[in-house]
């Protein structure tokens, strides 16, 4: 766990600030240690997006819950994806290659 002062020393241009309002907008989303607000890597990198998406991207207060939440579906989808690519690996050869032959029907009939 990181300390709010160490996730604001480790983040270049980020402040004190800026992080709490973006706990309180709900972007970030810490524990509560005995010392205030606690953060894992997980949202090192949330705050890393956000600074990123405002600072190089000029994305608008109004627009960057939009984009996290996009973010967040398609991060949701990719593990989706994966576990479903497992349980297909998991089935016998037939299946597989029948399952195969239907996700390739499926996309024939969306190229029309």
């Amino acid at each position: 766990m990181i300390s709010e002062a160490d996730t604001v020393n480790r983040i270049q241009d980020l402040t004190t600030r800026s992080l709490r309002l973006w706990v309180k907008l709900g972007w970030v989303f810490p524990s509560l240690g005995p010392h205030g607000y606690v953060f894992e890597e997980i949202d090192i990198a949330r705050i890393e997006l956000i600074r990123q998406l405002k600072r190089d991207f000029a994305v608008s207060n109004d627009m960057v819950p939009i984009v996290l939440s996009l973010l967040d579906q398609i991060h949701g989808l990719r593990h989706e994806l994966s576990s479903l690519a497992r349980a297909v690996e998991a089935q016998h050869q037939d299946i597989q290659q029948d399952i195969i032959a239907m996700l390739n029907d499926n996309l024939d009939c969306n190229k029309e």
